[in-house]
């Protein structure tokens, strides 16, 4: 199952489906590939779990549904969209993926910030420890 849906797109940006591209249901999967991948780099190392890789399974998929959205309209329904002008002006659907796209990393970010909810010891069920927040930037002692 995917972290998002075509009924997230539109709770967003609720005219995507009306532009003559009637579904975008394959590309909340690439999207959520995009998401596991940036979580696997920026997340995962420093979150002190034992297990060399992370499990995508343990993951909380609802909590990443908002950045899932955003990262399909930002990243793969907009582009096919615009008509990409070569002039410095850039059309409407340009300007959204500029928006969506800022509005995906702030997302993620905050979701690691807050803390992101891992099943590490697959318990079905996610304890305080197993909501590691990350602080970029920050030494702790």
């Amino acid at each position: 199952m995917a972290m998002s849906s075509d009924s997230d797109l539109t709770t967003y940006q609720p005219d995507i489906l009306g532009y003559g591209i009637s579904a975008f249901t394959s590309y909340h999967a690439k999207a959520q590939a995009d998401i596991e991948r940036e979580l696997r780099s920026v997340w995962y190392p420093k979150t002190g779990y034992s297990a060399e890789e992370m499990d995508k399974d343990l993951l909380t998929e609802s909590q990443f549904a908002r950045a899932c959205a955003f990262r399909v309209l930002g990243w793969y329904a907009l582009p096919q969209l615009t008509k990409w002008n070569t002039s410095t002006d850039q059309d409407k659907f340009q300007n959204m993926m500029d928006h969506y796209r800022s509005a995906y990393f702030d997302e993620l970010d905050s979701v690691i910030r807050d803390g992101v909810e891992y099943d590490a010891n697959e318990d079905s069920s996610i304890s305080v420890s197993e909501k590691r927040p990350v602080h970029h930037g920050r030494l702790f002692r």
